[in-house]
């Protein structure tokens, strides 16, 4: 069921091809429901979901660019977390719609050209890849958290990944350490990859027995779940009403 969402004003947007040919044709992302990875890819077949990594959705959805218990929550201590997949299970741009007043201001983009949002000129303006990990910032307490990186931090993981060397990111004995710094106008993140053995010597973390990391990867998202599901056709012509001009 689509957000309840209060609209307030109307804005201008840029001259488009769009508004002359009608809205009709947008497709919402995600229609397709049985997928496989190859090599990175989602292509449609007749096989289950996979956990594999979708990187080549990295640099195609940040080129066309949370909140509650459920996010990881990266501060300015430096936290200890171990990736549980390949890759992100998904990744999104997102439209931020000041004009909505109730509601998430985020709607997730459909993805050029199909978007509706993207047809009418708003251009998608946040990136979002997101992998399943588990904090050890209560080395007590491990917690299963979605860690929504941006694309700074998701390229730095893909060059992990796709290294024979130090890939890939789920390998037993990597765990990583992540940070922000808040800088003039920015914040700024750090990543870093720990070994296993470093762990309790540097941190003071004991690593996950594998017991404990079997019932967590029992637990993760399948490629291609979404963290956000895209709005319907009805909800995004709303949104596309209010932007367009009278």
């Amino acid at each position: 069921m689509p957000e309840s969402r209060t609209y307030g004003r109307r804005r201008s947007l840029p001259a488009r091809k769009a508004e002359q040919e009608g809205f009709a044709t947008g497709r919402a992302e995600g229609t397709v429901t049985r997928r496989e990875v190859l090599t990175g890819r989602v292509v449609k077949s007749g096989t289950a979901p996979s956990t594999a990594a979708g990187w080549d959705d990295v640099d195609k959805v940040a080129s066309a660019a949370g909140g509650g218990d459920l996010y990881l929550k990266v501060t300015e201590n430096r936290m200890v977390i171990k990736i549980l997949g390949e890759g992100p299970f998904d990744v999104t741009a997102s439209h931020w719609i000041e004009e909505i007043e109730d509601g998430s201001k985020s709607v997730r983009c459909w993805g050029t050209p199909d978007c509706p949002l993207c047809a009418i000129g708003d251009k998608a303006k946040r990136f979002s890849a997101f992998f399943d990990v588990v904090s050890l910032e209560d080395p007590e307490h491990p917690t299963l958290k979605v860690w929504d990186t941006g694309i700074k931090i998701a390229r730095q993981l893909k060059e992990i990944a796709t290294d024979e060397k130090r890939g890939p990111l789920n390998r037993p004995d990597l765990y990583f350490t992540i940070r922000k710094e808040q800088k003039k106008k920015s914040v700024e993140y750090t990543l870093e990859r720990v070994k296993e053995r470093d762990l309790d010597e540097e941190y003071g973390v004991a690593p996950l027995d594998d017991e404990a990391l079997r019932q967590f990867e029992a637990e993760c998202h399948e490629y291609g779940d979404k963290v956000k599901e895209a709005l319907d056709q009805e909800a995004m012509e709303e949104i596309v009403s209010l932007l367009m001009d009278a």
